[in-house]
C-alpha cells in the first residue's frame, strides 16, 4: 500500500487482491473504536504539478478554522519537503472533515490519510487458493473484533499451488496473537517489508523506474559488455557486489523497515528516526573510544593510590597492636610478680602460728647418724 492513499482511489476485488469498499471518510471514523496513536492528513495541491503556496501561518490558520469545526483537536500543521500540507490530529471526526476540505485560501486541494500510522498488516497461512478474498475478508470480520481493509496473496503467476500466504491489513494498530476463521485459531505473523534496491544505482531511496544511472552491481562503474574488474560495492566499497545481503547498508535498511512496522511509521520518517538514532550511538562511541586510554590511566592510579593507603593503614595497626600486647604482657608479668611477692613474706600470725602447731612435741633433741637416720639417747 502507498503511503497515502487518494480519497477518490477506485475499489478493486479479485481472487489476488481485495480492497474495502468503504469509503477513507469511514475508514477514519471507525478509527474510533480502534487503537492508534495520531492520524497525519496530506493536503498537496489538486493539480500535481503544481505546489501548494507557502504564506502567512496566521492566514491558513483563520482558514482552517472557517472550514473545520472541531479545529481545536489537531494537535500540528506542517508543510513538507514537496510543499504539502500535513495535519495530524487524534480526533477522528476532526480528521474525516480535513479530508473534506477542498480548498485551502482559494488553492483546490486534494486529500488523503497515511495509512502507514493507522493500520497493521500481517500474515496468516495456508489459505486456499479457490477461496475469494472477499470470502476471506467477511469470515475475518464476522469472527473478529477487526476491519479488513485490503488483502493481498502471495502467489506466483500461472502457479498451480494449492495453498498460499496471505497479507492482511486491518484498520488499528493492535496485533493479536491469532485470529480465529472455520473455527480454528490462526496463528498470524506481523508482515515487515522485504528490501527494495534501485537496479541501476543500487539505492534504496527511490524506485528504478525514476532512475537515469546505468551501474555496474559488481564494479559500480558505467561501462558495457561483462565486468572485468574486482567487485568493489558502490554502497560500502567492500569486497562484494552491491547486490549482496552482506551489505552493510542491506542489513541497516532491513533494520529500518523493521522499525518502520513495528512503530507504525512511514519510511520516510523511519529513515530519518533511525539515521538520527545512529548518529547519537557513533558519537556515544567515539567519545569512549577517544577516552578510553585515559580512563585507563586513571584507574590505575586509583588502584595504586587505594593500595598504598591499605599498605599504610595496615602498618599502623599492626603497630598499635604490637604496642597493646608489650603493654599487656609488662602489667601481667608485674602482677605476677607482686602476687609472689606477697605470698613469700607478708604470710599472716594465724598462719605461721597454724604451722608450728603442725610440728608434734618432744623433749629430747633430734639427733642425725652419719647414714641419716634418727637416734635417740
Amino acid at each position: 500500500m502507498n503511503d497515502v492513499q487518494s480519497s477518490n482511489s477506485m475499489i478493486s476485488s479479485n481472487n489476488n487482491y481485495f480492497k474495502s469498499s468503504k469509503s477513507i471518510n469511514e475508514l477514519v471514523l471507525r478509527l474510533g473504536q480502534k487503537n492508534f496513536e495520531e492520524i497525519h492528513i496530506i493536503c498537496q495541491h489538486r493539480d500535481a504539478k503544481r505546489k501548494i503556496p507557502r504564506s502567512n501561518p496566521f492566514l491558513i490558520q483563520a482558514d482552517i478554522k472557517k472550514q473545520v469545526n472541531r479545529h481545536d483537536n489537531i494537535t500540528n500543521i506542517k508543510f513538507s519537503r514537496q510543499d504539502k500540507l500535513i495535519f495530524s490530529t487524534a480526533d477522528p471526526v476532526c480528521a474525516a472533515q480535513i479530508l473534506n476540505l477542498e480548498k485551502i485560501q482559494e488553492t483546490p486541494v486534494s486529500t488523503g490519510v497515511t495509512f502507514e500510522n493507522i493500520t497493521e498488516r500481517f500474515l496468516i497461512f495456508d489459505i486456499p487458493t479457490n477461496l475469494r478474498l472477499s470470502e476471506l475478508a467477511d469470515e475475518i470480520m464476522n469472527k473478529n473484533d477487526m476491519e479488513v481493509v485490503e488483502l493481498r496473496r502471495f502467489v506466483k503467476l500461472n502457479s498451480t499451488q494449492e495453498f498460499s500466504l496471505v497479507l492482511v491489513t486491518i484498520l488499528g494498530t493492535f496485533l493479536p496473537d491469532a485470529i480465529k476463521i472455520w473455527f480454528t485459531n490462526q496463528k498470524i505473523r506481523q508482515f515487515v517489508d522485504r528490501v527494495r534496491q534501485c537496479l541501476h544505482c543500487y539505492e534504496f531511496t527511490h524506485a528504478t523506474r525514476v532512475c537515469d544511472k546505468n551501474l555496474c552491481p559488481l564494479c559500480g562503474v558505467n561501462h558495457e559488455g561483462q565486468c572485468q574488474g574486482p567487485e568493489k560495492c558502490i554502497l560500502c566499497n567492500g569486497p562484494h557486489s552491491a547486490t549482496s545481503k552482506i551489505c552493510p547498508r542491506h542489513t541497516v535498511e532491513q533494520k529500518i523497515l523493521e522499525f518502520k512496522c513495528r512503530n507504525y511509521l512511514t519510511i520516510g520518517e523511519a529513515r530519518r528516526l533511525y539515521t538520527q538514532s545512529s548518529k547519537t550511538h557513533y558519537s556515544d562511541a567515539a567519545k569512549i573510544n577517544t577516552t578510553a586510554p585515559n580512563i585507563e590511566e586513571i584507574v590505575n592510579q586509583r588502584v595504586e593510590s587505594i593500595v598504598q593507603n591499605i599498605t599504610i593503614k595496615m602498618e599502623q595497626q599492626t603497630t598499635l597492636l604490637i604496642e597493646i600486647f608489650q603493654k599487656t604482657i609488662e602489667n601481667l608479668v608485674q602482677y605476677l610478680v607482686t602476687v609472689f611477692h606477697q605470698t613469700d613474706l607478708k604470710k599472716s600470725p594465724n598462719r605461721k602460728r597454724q604451722m608450728i602447731n603442725l610440728v608434734p612435741p618432744t623433749n629430747n633433741p633430734m639427733q642425725w647418724d652419719a647414714g641419716g637416720s634418727n637416734a635417740s639417747d
